[in-house]
């Protein structure tokens, strides 16, 4: 009797134990089959009471160890999760209003999207979910192609005003880190011969034989944050026969210079940056290089006078590229920014998407006749020397070249 009532107690003890540590739950005996025997099997009734016990403090500690990781995982997806509907400018806007917005053809729109998806869905947002590439890509080239602020934007599209802003500039960093896949320097052979090439098939600037670029120079009036003023920057743009951008670069116009700029730097220093004997063509405000071309200031002969004529169509491509980005990218005429970094970021992915339209051939920016269209303008006090005498013997050379040519041949 004594062993039973023994037993008895620990049963009652152990039962209890389960009832405070699962207090919700019934104990079913039709579920332990070891509880619904006789009084006689008080050993057999304490054996399924602890395996109870052992299974639910089991079952307890997996619920501790698991429970908030499951917690917090799903308020991790429910954050990441991107609540607003997807922004489709395609279905929200017929072709004319497409394209008077965003100056490209949905056709471009979908092959640019569909070349920058997989790139695009890897930018993280702090804070904020990675929202559908579509959406992304329009709120980005709305910016772009339009001078509207943040705040008109959020409101045309019934986004947070933040988003809008985390979303735009996510993009211009993720260009900006693939730069040299959008603006690209012809650096192998097969490159640099198709880039001499493609000027040969410009009936105005064949005679430059080994013509590599032109070079443009624009000055932008930018509102900077960090300055709390506007300010203006250099734009100077490198392109080729296609009208792509190859080179791009922003300073700050005080201090331009072009021997300063990446590529003025490089040119002096590695000349093979472009083939052997090839050079760039550039108006009155680059030096005079052995790889640089520029007009002649005085023009002292008749010879002279042929010369700078012939290198005019160069710098009305120039313009032609230039009014293009500005037609094509609306935000260049209210351009604002944090800092001059946040410049070159913009005016990368400007270039970038530049490339693009030309690379599908969009002709959303169709020209009936002369635009007369202007913006900008070039810096205040800059002017290149034509002291260099390497430069000097290079363009003698050039203009005897050329000029001895009789146009059209």
């Amino acid at each position: 009797m004594e062993e039973r009532a023994v037993l008895a107690n620990i049963a009652s003890i152990i039962t209890k134990d389960l009832l405070i540590d699962q207090p919700s739950m019934n104990i079913n005996a039709g579920k332990y089959p070891l509880l619904s025997f006789g009084e006689d099997d008080d050993e057999a009734e304490i054996f399924a009471l602890m395996q109870r016990k052992r299974s639910l403090a089991a079952g307890g500690k997996r619920k501790l160890l698991q429970d908030p990781e499951d917690r917090k995982q799903d308020l991790k997806q429910a954050r990441l999760e991107w609540h607003h509907a997807e922004l489709n400018l395609l279905h929200r806007y017929t072709d004319n209003q497409f394209e008077s917005y965003l100056h490209m053809r949905k056709h471009t729109f979908l092959k640019i999207q569909q070349t920058l998806e997989e790139m695009l869905s890897g930018i993280a947002l702090p804070g904020y979910p990675t929202p559908p590439a579509q959406t992304m890509l329009s709120l980005a080239l709305w910016k772009l192609s339009t001078d509207e602020h943040f705040e008109e934007i959020a409101r045309k599209f019934k986004l947070p005003w933040a988003l809008c802003q985390q979303v735009v500039r996510g993009f211009w960093h993720c260009i900006s880190d693939n730069y040299e896949s959008f603006i690209k320097w012809p650096n192998s052979l097969a490159a640099q011969r198709s880039t001499l090439q493609g000027y040969q098939k410009l009936e105005k600037l064949r005679c430059f034989r080994e013509l590599f670029g032109i070079i443009t120079l624009r000055r932008l009036d930018v509102f900077l944050e960090s300055e709390h003023a506007e300010v203006p920057v250099v734009l100077q743009l490198i392109f080729n026969a296609e009208r792509k951008i190859i080179d791009c670069y922003v300073e700050l116009a005080v201090e331009y210079n072009f021997e300063d700029s990446p590529i003025g730097q490089t040119l002096a220093l590695n000349p093979r940056t472009m083939p052997a004997g090839s050079y760039l063509i550039g108006n009155g405000v680059f030096p005079l290089k052995s790889y640089l071309v520029r007009p002649i200031d005085t023009e002292c002969f008749r010879k002279d006078a042929v010369f700078n004529e012939l290198l005019r169509p160069a710098f009305q491509l120039a313009e032609q590229v230039l009014d293009t980005l500005a037609r094509r990218f609306n935000t260049l005429y209210a351009l604002e920014a944090r800092d001059l970094n946040e410049v070159r970021l913009i005016v990368e992915s400007i270039c970038a998407m530049h490339n693009l339209c030309e690379e599908f051939h969009d002709d959303g920016l169709e020209v009936t006749g002369p635009s007369g269209f202007s913006w900008g303008g070039l810096p205040e006090g800059v002017r290149g020397s034509e002291k260099d005498l390497k430069g000097l013997q290079r363009r003698v050379e050039l203009l005897d070249e050329v000029v001895a040519i009789e146009p059209g041949e």
